[in-house]
Formats: C-alpha cells, sequence, structure tokens
C-alpha cells in the first residue's frame, strides 16, 4: 500500500505536468489560427492568397454593452458579437459545457468562458445586448464613440465556449458571443455590420510579413499577429507544468526515503526467522534471493496499485487554463508516463530492497542480543527527575535500538520525523511567500494602483483633459508616463518600456541597483529584468549596445550602462515576468525634448501622440481611494486595472502546489510512522510481556506507546522546525529571483505553530490504534515462545 501511494502520487504529477504542457498546443492544433485580420468589407480573395492554408470569415456587427443579471457588468471595450459560419463554428472554439447554438433560432448564443468566470454568466442566462442602426454606419466607421439606437436582441446563452482569442494574454480578458445564422438573416440589415477573418497560414509567422502586405493590399485595415499571443498563452501555462513535475520529484525524493526506511525496517523484522532458516542450512544467497523476491511481490503490486491511483487522480489534476484547453477534461491514462513510471517505480523499489536484504542476510546467524546497550541520557534525565514508567518506557523505546531479537530500526524513525516536520515548515514558508506575492502588486512590478491608457480613436483634447484630471485629483500622489516598443540590444530583439515621472519617482520596482538616471545617475543607462540579464549573459555594471528597430529619430545606437535588475510586469507588455529592458523616456528623447522647463511638456505630448498610458499610485487613506474610484467612474474605457500574472495564478492559486505537496508530506509521515509503530510494537511484543507480567497495567502499556510517539515526534519538531524554515526561505528567494520578481520570505508564525500542535495531535491519534492492541494483549502469549 505504501509504495501504491508513493508511486501513484509521483505518476499523477507527472502524467499532469505532461498533460498540462500538451493542452495548449493540441488546442492550437485544432483550434489555433495564425493571424485575425479587420475589414470594412467581404474580403473573399484573402482565402486564395497562396500563404493562405484556410480561412474563416466572420461578421462583427456593431454592439453596445451587453447587460444581464450577473454578478458584474460587461465592459463595452472588451466585448464583441461574433457571426461564424456554422461549418467553422465546432473549428473555431471549444464547447466546454451546453450544446451549439440551434442555427434556426436567431437567440440562442455561445458565451465565451470569461464571461462564467467573470460575470456569473450560465446557461439560460438571458443577455441583451443593443445594436448600431444603419444610419450609424458613418460614425462606426470613423471608430466614434456612440450610443447605439438599433435593435436590442435578448439572447439566452446554451453554451460555453473557449475561443484562442479569449485566454488571458496578460490581465485583460476578451467577453464575446457567438450568434447564429438566423441572427444575421433577421438583424444584418437593421445594423451595422463589419468584417473579420481568421486564417491559418502555410508556414505560419513566417508567412505572416507577406500576408499582411496583401492582406492590406486587398482592403484590410488591420493584420493581428495570433501567433504571438498563442506564445504568450503557451509561456503563461507552463509554470502550472513546471509546478507538476517539481512537485513530482520532491514527492520521488521524499518518497524513495520513505520506502528506504519501510523496507529497513520491514527486514529487520525478518531477522528472526532468517537466523532460524539459516541455523537450518539455509544460504546467505538463498536468503537475498528469498528477501528480494519477496520485494519484487511487493513492488509489482505496488507498482500496479499506483498506475491505478494515478488514473484515478487524472481528472483532478488538470485546472485553469490547462483544463479549458486540453481536448479531453475527464481521465486520463498516459500510457508512455504510467507504464515506464510503474516499471521505474518497481526498479526503485528492487534497488531500495537489496542493501536491506544483504544486510539481513548477512547477520543473520548472529545473536546480538546479549550485547549492553548504552542508555540514553535523556532516559536516565528523565528516570533522576521521577518521570513514571510508562513514560521511562515510551521514551527509551523511541531512543534506543535494542539489540537482536528486540531491535527496532529508531534512527530511521527520528530521520522520517525530522524531514517531515522540515519539508512541512519549508513549504509552509513557500506557501505563505507565494500569497503574499500574488498579494502585493509591488513585488511582481505593479507599483501603482491604475492604469490610463492613452485613446488613440479619441481627441487630443480628450486625452489631455485625462491627463489633466490625473494631475489636479487630489489624494493621487504619484503618476508616471510610459510608452512601450522594442530595441535590439546586443544584436537580441528585446521588448522595452520607457517612463517619465510626472509627479513622484518613477512608479517600478528594483530588484537590485537603481532605476536609470535615477539622483546621481548618468545619461544612457538601462535597466533590465532578471529573465532578459540571464538571457543575454549580463549583469549589473554590464556595458551593452542598444539600438532602434524603425524609430531612428527616437533614438540613435549607442552604448548603456545597466544600472539595475528591475521587475517588469506583462501588464507592461514585455512579454512576462522578469522580461524586457527599463530606459528613462526623458534620456530617450532627449534630441527632441532637451532637459529643461520645458521637457514635460514635450515628453507628454509625445506619449499622448504614440499611444502611451499613465500609472498613478494614490496617497494611502480614505481621500486616495475615493480618488482612484472617480477617476476609474471618469475614464472607464482608459482604465486598467492590475493584476497578478497569469503564470502566478497558474502556479499558485489554480493549483496550490505547496497546500498539494504539504498534503503528500502528511500522507507520507502518516503511514512512516504507522509503520514505525506497528514494526516496534510487534518487535517488542516479549518486553510488553515481561511488563505485564511485572505488573504493568493496560494503562500504563497504552502511555508507553503514547510517549514513545510523542517522543518521535518532539525530535522531529525540535530539529526540523528551524531547519525547515531555513531551507523554505533559501528556495523561496531562488524561485523568485528566478521568476523576475522583488524575493520577500514571508514566515507566518501561526502557520508553524499550526505545524508543531499538529504534528503532535497526529502522532498521537496514530498511536492509538498499537496502543490498544499493545495494552490488551496477555503476558501468556506474549511469552509463549520464551
Amino acid at each position: 500500500m505504501l509504495i501504491a501511494l508513493v508511486s501513484g502520487l509521483v505518476l499523477a504529477a507527472a502524467s499532469a505536468g505532461r498533460r498540462t504542457s500538451a493542452a495548449f498546443p493540441q488546442y492550437q492544433a485544432a483550434h489555433g489560427y495564425d493571424a485575425f485580420f479587420y475589414a470594412t468589407k467581404p474580403l473573399p480573395k484573402i482565402a486564395a492568397l497562396p500563404e493562405v492554408a484556410s480561412s474563416t470569415p466572420v461578421g462583427l456587427p456593431t454592439n453596445g454593452t451587453g447587460t444581464c443579471a450577473c454578478s458584474r457588468p460587461i465592459n463595452v471595450n472588451d466585448f464583441s458579437v461574433f457571426e461564424v459560419p456554422p461549418k467553422d463554428l465546432p473549428r473555431m472554439v471549444k464547447l466546454e459545457a451546453g450544446t451549439m447554438p440551434d442555427q434556426s433560432d436567431p437567440y440562442q448564443v455561445l458565451a465565451s468562458f470569461t464571461m462564467e468566470q467573470d460575470a456569473g454568466v450560465h446557461i439560460g442566462t438571458v443577455i441583451r445586448v443593443p445594436f448600431a442602426a444603419p444610419s450609424q454606419r458613418n460614425a462606426v466607421l470613423n471608430s466614434a464613440n456612440i450610443t447605439p439606437r438599433g435593435p436590442t436582441v435578448a439572447f439566452r446563452v446554451v453554451g460555453i465556449e473557449a475561443g484562442e482569442t479569449e485566454f488571458p494574454i496578460s490581465t485583460t480578458p476578451t467577453y464575446d458571443l457567438y450568434t447564429t445564422q438566423a441572427f444575421s438573416r433577421m438583424f444584418n440589415s437593421k445594423t451595422v455590420v463589419l468584417f473579420a477573418g481568421f486564417v491559418r497560414l502555410h508556414h505560419g509567422s513566417a508567412d505572416l510579413p507577406k500576408f499582411v502586405t496583401q492582406a492590406k493590399a486587398l482592403g484590410g485595415l488591420s493584420v493581428t499577429d495570433l501567433d504571438a499571443a498563442e506564445n504568450t498563452i503557451e509561456v503563461s501555462i507552463q509554470p502550472q507544468a513546471v509546478g507538476w513535475w517539481i512537485l513530482s520529484g520532491l514527492a520521488a525524493l521524499v518518497g524513495i526515503i520513505v520506502l528506504t526506511q519501510a523496507l529497513s525496517r520491514q527486514a529487520t523484522i525478518e531477522a528472526e526467522t532468517y537466523a532460524t532458516l539459516s541455523a537450518l542450512g539455509v544460504s546467505r544467497r538463498q536468503l537475498v534471493l528469498l528477501a528480494m523476491t519477496r520485494t519484487l511481490i511487493i513492488g509489482v503490486a505496488g507498482a500496479l496499485g499506483g498506475m491505478v491511483l494515478a488514473f484515478l487522480l487524472s481528472p483532478l489534476t488538470l485546472v485553469g487554463e490547462a483544463e479549458l484547453a486540453d481536448p479531453s477534461t475527464g481521465f486520463s491514462f498516459d500510457a508512455f508516463v504510467l507504464l515506464l513510471g510503474a516499471l521505474a517505480a518497481l526498479m526503485v523499489v528492487l534497488a531500495l530492497g537489496l542493501w536491506p536484504a544483504l544486510r539481513t542476510a548477512r547477520v543473520s546467524g548472529r545473536d546480538d542480543s546479549a550485547q549492553v546497550v548504552r542508555s540514553s541520557r535523556i532516559v536516565t534525565f528523565l528516570a533522576a527527575g521521577g518521570a513514571p514508567p510508562s513514560a521511562l518506557i515510551g521514551v527509551r523505546h523511541a531512543l534506543e535500538r535494542s539489540r537482536g531479537r528486540n531491535a527496532v530500526p529508531v534512527g530511521s524513525a527520528m530521520f522520517g520525523s525530522l524531514m517531515a516536520v522540515a519539508a512541512l515548515c519549508a513549504t509552509a514558508v513557500f506557501g505563505a511567500s507565494l500569497t503574499h506575492l500574488t498579494a502585493a502588486p509591488a513585488l511582481y512590478g505593479q507599483s501603482y494602483d491604475l492604469a490610463f491608457g492613452v485613446n488613440q480613436t479619441g481627441s487630443s483634447a480628450q486625452n489631455s483633459h485625462m491627463l489633466a484630471s490625473l494631475e489636479r485629483a487630489p489624494g493621487i500622489a504619484d503618476i508616471t508616463a510610459g510608452v512601450s516598443g522594442e530595441f535590439l540590444v546586443d544584436g537580441t530583439l528585446v521588448p522595452v518600456i520607457a517612463g517619465y515621472s510626472i509627479r513622484g519617482p518613477l512608479l517600478a520596482t528594483v530588484i537590485d541597483g537603481r532605476l536609470p538616471n535615477a539622483v546621481g545617475g548618468a545619461d544612457n543607462e538601462v535597466a533590465m529584468g532578471a529573465t532578459t540579464l540571464r538571457q543575454l549573459g549580463l549583469h549589473v555594471g554590464s556595458t551593452v549596445r542598444v539600438a532602434p528597430t524603425g524609430k531612428a529619430h527616437l533614438i540613435p545606437s549607442a552604448p548603456y550602462r545597466v544600472v539595475g535588475t528591475v521587475v517588469l510586469s506583462p501588464d507592461t507588455q514585455t512579454g512576462g515576468l522578469g522580461t524586457g529592458a527599463a530606459f528613462n523616456l526623458g534620456d530617450l528623447l532627449h534630441r527632441q525634448c532637451p532637459r529643461g522647463p520645458k521637457q514635460e511638456a514635450c515628453v507628454v505630448k509625445i506619449v499622448l501622440e504614440s499611444g502611451g498610458s499613465f500609472v498613478v499610485r494614490a496617497a494611502p487613506g480614505p481621500q486616495g481611494r475615493a480618488a482612484l474610484t472617480r477617476l476609474a467612474r471618469a475614464y472607464p474605457s482608459d482604465v486598467n486595472y492590475p493584476g497578478p500574472p497569469t503564470n502566478l495564478v497558474n502556479f499558485g492559486e489554480a493549483v496550490n502546489f505547496p497546500l498539494i505537496f504539504g498534503l503528500v508530506l502528511i500522507l507520507f509521515g502518516t503511514a512512516t510512522l504507522t509503520h514505525f509503530l506497528v514494526v516496534s510494537v510487534v518487535r517488542r511484543r516479549r518486553e510488553v510481556g515481561l511488563l505485564k507480567a511485572l505488573g504493568f497495567v493496560r494503562r500504563q502499556v497504552a502511555f508507553s506507546v503514547l510517549w514513545q510517539t510523542t517522543t518521535v515526534a518532539l525530535v522531529g519538531i525540535v530539529i526540523g522546525v528551524p531547519i525547515g524554515v531555513a531551507i523554505g526561505r533559501v528556495v523561496w528567494r531562488l524561485f523568485a529571483e528566478n521568476l523576475g520578481v522583488l524575493p520577500a520570505p514571508v514566515v507566518t508564525v501561526w502557520v508553524i505553530v499550526a505545524v508543531v500542535l499538529g504534528t503532535a495531535i497526529v502522532a498521537n491519534l496514530l498511536a492509538i490504534g498499537p496502543a490498544l492492541v499493545a495494552s490488551r494483549s496477555h503476558s501468556a502469549s506474549l511469552l509463549k515462545a520464551e
């Protein structure tokens, strides 16, 4: 059972990692596209282009904000209605729940999973959507903000789907409805319909530049590269797969230690029988073969049980975006992992059982029961202090191995207790630090409260008015303007952000060093994310060559000095945590905006023209919170709310790996301690019989077993807690630095206290069964062999 538990959990985690890693590539193969084009009229010639493998035309009826009896309003800027040909709809989206809409019903729709998650939409929900009137066509084509005056349609959701463009790239989801042919026939003449298409290219992103040129020549207004978004989605899911593999490796490591101890104790139990067989003429070689045959049978049964357990756990291991993308979310039998893993488990069990078999066969003919056993100093101290006999016997059984047929490997039990407590404490520190990270945006680079994007479809006066409102708002302490783009750094294309402080310090998080052009800084300075520094082989103090990729008037090719390591959140569009570089925008624009009193106005003008953004941080207290609320209401279409990056959510929230590992440790620790107690009671049954013959009552025998268990637990607590806390802090720092966030290990005292108390309580609960068995046995039966 122990082998089945260990191998099953290890195989389940390994299979989950492989399945999670393959989930989105499989989704991409079934439902993915390479590009999305947008136009004001149908473009049937797109499908005939030589680069195009397939094209799915889409109608986009111009809609307003959808309303429903939902838990949260739907943002009109992220809400779209699609008209997709019936034959292409199953290819374009994956049905997660419900049914496909009836194409003869104009009111049935599919809703995106994001609407289910964020707005509480479910099958049966009615969503009322207003559409633009035909008279508003010119305003729509001019990208004007309109109030729809066309029909308002009450849609009924019959299914939940997952479309490629709905997977979160950063923290801004999209909300989509997919209508029917009947809707198109009934309402397209009553509204304004724009057109788009999803395209698969023969050679993927390699064909994209040529396709963009040809699509625009045919009348396409814009083309979006979906492959780049797909790569971002895959990167965001990957930490979940890595988490499963780490969990599998840690469980395997702990499991090997547990099995080593169990096999050693089992061999010790059988040593007495082997001594009898040796006296009857059985050779050492035969004894070793006997032990290994037993180990083989146990290993085969355990490995088969582990495969069954891993298969039964498979529906529980796929969650979050991986569950949405996976073609099948039910039971999964990964033959490669499970069969190969079961064989590996059997080989490991045989290898672990070899040394105990050799050791037992070597000492089987020797009787060392007469050897003197040195008493533990702790037992001597307790005896001098007047401890009751049951306590003395229990502590001695926990600390002294004994000899001969009464021998019990107490060292393995002590090590197992220490290891379990240390691992639990380390896991608690890691889990608390991960929770603190996701709850503290500044640690993952979002050292601001709100971001306001420049609306390039709006007028310059509107954007200037928004900035003026930010500057005048009481309670807003800091404002930073910023733009994003790409530069060549030592010949490698690197996504970058450039910030300029309008009020207060630059709103960025520094891990090491400082920000570019800080007080006392020089020109031509850059800070980079930890991941980019590693990829380029750089460090703080290095000099790099920075060159433009197209906007040569903004920045000349020049050497820049790396002055710091910064945390770059995916919200900044740099591709992920730790990826990218950060510049001072005033430094980059020094040709157009020389330093001086007019530099700020010049920089702000360029930010407004280039579609940058302004991030703000409120002052602490109610005035700051009120200012944020007012600004968000005043500019609902421009505001962005910061949130934890998707890869952090996938690693720490969609799957709580520290908690799962803690549960695995509890299972392993429980099984180990139970096995130790059973072995101890069986091996020392003659001693228990002798104690009862000398006058021990049942209560004293039971309490001796409880004292034994408590002693083992206390040794693990005293040594394991400080070791575990230290390991947890070190592991978290390494993890955070590799991830590219500010390392801030957290030790939650009440959790450590809970581990200590839980260890003591669980240990004594496990001891109740063996204690009752020992106390209810009869001395005559225990001593009959004497």
